[in-house]
């Protein structure tokens, strides 16, 4: 089976990186976004330690801050969304524990990246 990330951010908000974001990494596996499938050939994955049931660590956000404005630095984005919506049938991660609201409003994203009409149901 092959299952990688770019990036993971365990739950004392530590980064480690698996493969480059030059790299396609297998993390999205069957998915599709805005009619695109196969998104591990357009997408940086980052998985954050943790499960549907426990609640993300402030060490979490803050480095998951961090590592989204250095690779919005690095790469243009044009979207950032969750497993969840992007292979709702498979997966279920970041889950309900994830504060998306939180996270939006610490990194401060513009709109063009997370446009409204299109936020995950909270």
């Amino acid at each position: 089976m092959k299952v990688s990330a770019h990036f993971l951010i365990r739950r004392d908000g530590s980064i480690v990186q698996f493969v480059s974001t030059l790299d396609r990494a297998w993390h999205a596996g069957k998915s599709s976004f805005n009619g695109r499938t196969a998104c591990n050939d357009f997408s940086i994955g980052i998985e954050l330690e943790g499960s549907d049931y426990v609640a993300f660590e402030t060490p979490q956000y803050f480095s998951l801050k961090l590592l989204s404005q250095a690779v919005a630095y690095r790469h243009p984005l044009r979207a950032v969304r969750g497993h969840e919506h992007i292979s709702p049938e498979r997966k279920t991660d970041p889950g309900p524990c994830f504060d998306w609201q939180r996270y939006l409003a610490d990194t401060e994203w513009p709109e063009t990246l997370f446009p409204l009409s299109e936020q995950p149901k909270l």
